[in-house]
């Protein structure tokens, strides 16, 4: 048989023991998670944050856990590391079982065992990377620190070791800028640098918690494609940890959705998009703008709150909230999640669920927008003057440079682009925080730029500002019932208590909050509730305009579809005009009439909604939209990602004519010489880019 086949017997065997020990290799599980339990036990209550969570993890695999915050996605990741403070920590139950072999759990927390597992096989990437890294000691140091103590490395090792990391997580110039301190890097830079240092001792498994949750959208696709690289590299296995749905659908093999401290569904990425199997699961798909959708389509939330964690449910966790709940629902206990395909596992006894993803076919009622424009800016600067050696003494740092925007009433004007552009300068230059230092700014036919403070006070009771923290900017000694009412006072627009708290109450009603809640302190709300907070501030002075600078960016996917719809029919109810600023073009698109893409403090596109996501003509803008991820596998397979050269350059080191001709893969030799101007390439579509249009 050998023969008439023409195979080496022996040769035969050898490559079945490969195939074998490849079969092998790829099944291997390099993290088991069995029946985690974890709780907080304080003097009055237990939160149980984790509850029997178990899951997988194989080599070269990525993987997501998804869900909305408080569901115990991070508490997970820290308890099987026992990265949890003890007390108030408790893990109560479960294994974790590393490398075939090792139970972590059975680790002392403070001992050799797990000191050397953790940095060296597994290693975590962190939310915040600023809050992680020391801010005196350089990045060079940070991480051979981790290299010398792990892998034994000598001092020059380590540093020829650390300059290969940086090179590979794209920090240009790795040698000049190994003796830097962190502050001296953008955001998106220290984010590489953690990525660098969590891959210094080649571990087996990396765990990124929600780790470009704060960052641009072709900052945060730039790492993950690193970490997606890395994987490929290396076979690391990784854990994307994220309430962002697009991330896990472009990167993830497997997803686990996690619930109230359980996992309550999980598959293959793209059976979990294409057949979802757990009402939550559609629930969060539903909430979710995607940029290829239907702009004029209602978002979907999920309504009501996640469970309180202090008692264990005796019925489905999720049943509180369910549109598709049967009666078996509340008179059974907790579903047990069972096997629903191929690989893919559900805990929801209604096996008939309605599965069409963004369902809702409720259209948005057509809102008015008058031709009269309420605001315009013409011609703006602003700049800095600043002093020190690293800008050759005093200068100005140019941050806007001739920005021409108008707004008309009742419209929304998206602004967008990647952090450092000056979207947030032109908001607070638009309230005269700042005072330009060039142009006009025109509201209603007034120049803001050229009142005295005492004469802008009736401009600002008709321009309000929603700040992306809503609890930072809401004062921790005050109710929030005085909150909301506080413009009232300030611009008398009330007199006598009763019809104050009359007007506050309806405030409240109008973002959807209960009066009954007044009488709290900030810190007694979630984060969407403060956000309506701030919401209802703003509007109690019934202003004309409401500048949103990035009011949704760190919301969950549902509490964000929430505070859009509100927006939207707030908007159709009183004919406010919003100035929309925001990174996330999904969001975007779906709130916005016209957008206005910005880079380095220039605008270099502005066009209609649809003209924009249709026909983009800017490489900037082509590049923006390419790196937004569409929540389904199938889509983002097909999909063409461009690739932003660089980071942006500092505004004291601005490139000569067009800014983004550094990182252009079109420019040529006029594009470094002359600034461009914006063109109408069609009607309403203005363009800076004389290569792309001609």
């Amino acid at each position: 048989m050998a023969e008439k086949m023409n195979i080496n017997p022996e040769e035969n065997t050898g490559n079945q023991k490969i195939q074998a020990e490849t079969t092998r290799k790829e099944e291997k599980k390099i993290i088991e998670v069995q029946n985690l339990k974890t709780e907080f036990r304080m003097k009055r209550r237990t939160v149980y944050a984790v509850n029997g969570v178990s899951y997988y993890v194989k080599a070269g695999e990525i993987v997501g856990v998804v869900g909305e915050s408080g569901c115990g996605k991070s508490v997970t990741q820290m308890s099987s590391l026992q990265l949890l403070l003890s007390p108030p920590a408790k893990i109560t139950e479960g294994r974790v079982i590393f490398d075939g072999d090792k139970d972590i759990l059975s680790y002392d927390n403070d001992g050799e065992e797990i000191r050397s597992l953790r940095g060296a096989e597994i290693a975590m990437i962190f939310q915040e990377p600023m809050t992680s890294l020391n801010p005196v000691l350089t990045i060079g140091e940070q991480i051979a620190e981790s290299v010398r103590l792990h892998m034994g490395l000598d001092k020059k090792e380590a540093r020829k070791r650390v300059i290969d990391l940086l090179r590979l997580v794209n920090i240009p110039d790795p040698e000049s800028r190994y003796g830097q301190y962190p502050h001296e890097f953008s955001g998106g830079m220290c984010q590489r640098i953690m990525i660098a240092m969590a891959m210094a001792c080649n571990p087996k498994l990396l765990i990124a918690d929600e780790a470009t949750t704060a960052l641009d959208v072709t900052t945060q696709a730039q790492i993950l494609e690193t970490l997606q690289d890395v994987v490929k590299k290396t076979n690391t296995a990784l854990i994307i940890v994220t309430h962002n749905l697009g991330i896990v659908a472009r990167y993830a093999d497997r997803i686990y959705v996690m619930y109230a401290g359980r996992v309550i569904e999980s598959g293959r990425a793209e059976d979990i998009f294409k057949n979802p199997q757990h009402a939550y699961t559609i629930g969060l798909l539903n909430s979710v703008p995607r940029l290829d959708d239907d702009k004029t389509r209602t978002l979907v939330p999920i309504e009501g709150m996640p469970p309180n964690l202090q008692k264990v449910s005796e019925h489905c966790p999720f049943l509180p909230r369910c549109t598709q709940a049967l009666p078996e629902c509340s008179a059974n206990g907790v579903p047990v999640i069972e096997e629903r395909g191929c690989e893919h596992f559900a805990a929801c006894y209604n096996r008939n669920l309605n599965k069409a993803v963004h369902a809702s076919k409720d259209v948005l009622e057509t809102k008015t927008v008058s031709e009269e424009h309420i605001l315009e800016i013409k011609g703006l600067h602003m700049g800095f003057r600043v002093k020190g050696k690293n800008y050759g003494g005093k200068t100005t740092l140019k941050i806007l440079d001739g920005v021409d925007l108008y707004l008309r009433k009742g419209e929304t004007l998206g602004l967008v682009g990647e952090s450092g552009c000056g979207k947030t300068t032109v908001a607070k230059c638009i309230l005269r925080l700042y005072t330009p230092t060039g142009g006009s700014i025109l509201f209603k036919g007034t120049d803001l730029t050229g009142l005295r403070e005492k004469d802008l006070r009736p401009c600002r009771k008709n321009i309000q500002f929603i700040f992306q923290d809503p609890f930072g900017s809401l004062d921790p000694r005050q109710t929030i019932g005085d909150i909301v009412g506080e413009p009232l006072k300030v611009h008398k627009l009330v007199s006598g208590k009763e019809a104050y708290n009359n007007r506050v109450k309806e405030l409240f009603e109008m973002v959807g909050l209960d009066y009954a809640m007044s009488s709290r302190a900030p810190h007694e709300l979630s984060g969407g509730q403060r956000q309506r907070i701030g919401i209802a501030r703003a509007l109690a002075s019934e202003p004309e305009l409401i500048i949103c600078d990035e009011p949704v960016s760190a919301l969950d996917v549902s509490v964000q579809a929430q505070i859009l719809n509100l927006l939207e029919g707030i908007q159709r109810k009183t004919g406010i005009s919003y100035l929309f600023i925001a990174h996330d073009l999904s969001v975007v698109r779906h709130i916005s009439d016209r957008i206005a893409v910005m880079y380095l403090g220039r605008i270099v596109e502005i066009a209609d909604c649809d003209q924009l996501y249709n026909n983009p003509v800017h490489p900037y803008t082509k590049a923006l939209l390419s790196a937004i991820p569409i929540p389904d596998p199938e889509v983002e397979k097909a999909r063409e990602r461009i690739p932003l050269l660089g980071e942006m350059p500092s505004v004291s080191r601005r490139p000569e004519g067009c800014s983004f001709h550094p990182r252009c893969t079109f420019a040529c030799d006029t594009c470094s010489r002359k600034v461009p101007e914006l063109v109408e390439c069609e009607s309403g579509h203005l363009v800076a880019c004389p290569v792309m249009y001609k």
